[in-house]
């Protein structure tokens, strides 16, 4: 446990080094920008859709980027080279993601409780904001392992934006309302992730929170299994493996 206690330590320090801790403040406060640019009064229809972008598609591409760094200064290599626990090392990059998220979370929580009269389940929106980080934490390790470089990151976080998380946007916002749809997105995380957010905020039918809910802590499961599985591989590409 204090290994895993530094390599976190070890990890948020990187982040702020790197400037992604930065970058991911700055998104949250872009959001609160929107909403006093649009004048939005009541925010509880659009609060899931701020959280819920931060924990997909940043949770994604934070720890790609942490990790596509950490590769490009050769401290991967030189940690494989220590005897750290493997299990530790993911743990570390995925709890960093999801303190981010949780970071993310406070700042519109208390701008929209302070300012807007915002009104939510405190511990379902945190034990959501958790797990979907979680879910595409996951995610973005597993493709972080197949990208080469940052331009192939980008390009799988873009497939991830427009495959999965527009097509929620869409139902969302109701521009597509067939049947077909709509049960194909039971399939779509990014779809789990916003009726979970959006039970905290508003009430959901219980039963797509039920399905939302098994899905995503199914997932969570699998992903975190493929992680643990595939870093050897990715570990050996450091050492010219193949």
């Amino acid at each position: 446990m204090n290994e895993l206690f530094k390599l976190v330590k070890g990890d948020q320090s990187r982040l702020l080094r790197y400037g992604i801790t930065y970058a991911s403040i700055a998104t949250s406060l872009v959001w609160i920008a929107f909403i006093q640019i649009l004048r939005l009064d009541a925010i509880s229809t659009y609060f899931p859709l701020f959280i819920f972008v931060d924990v997909t598609m940043m949770s994604f591409l934070l720890i790609g980027v942490a990790m596509m760094f950490e590769k490009q200064e050769n401290a991967l290599k030189t940690m494989l080279v220590t005897p750290i626990n493997k299990h530790h090392y993911l743990a570390s990059k995925i709890i960093t993601t999801v303190v981010a998220s949780l970071s993310s979370l406070l700042l519109l929580g208390v701008y929209g409780i302070l300012f807007k009269g915002l009104s939510i389940n405190y511990l379902g929106i945190t034990g959501a904001v958790i797990l979907a980080s979680f879910v595409f934490s996951c995610i973005g390790v597993l493709f972080t392992y197949k990208s080469k470089d940052f331009t192939i990151l980008l390009m799988w976080v873009m497939v991830m934006f427009f495959g999965f998380a527009i097509p929620t946007i869409f139902q969302m916002f109701g521009i597509i309302t067939a049947d077909w749809f709509n049960y194909l997105q039971y399939m779509n995380p990014t779809q789990a992730v916003y009726t979970v957010l959006s039970a905290a905020v508003m009430t959901v039918d219980q039963g797509e929170l039920l399905i939302s809910l098994g899905y995503l802590l199914l997932l969570s499961i699998i992903l975190y299994y493929y992680v643990v599985k595939c870093f050897d591989r990715y570990s050996m590409q450091e050492f010219g493996g193949e």
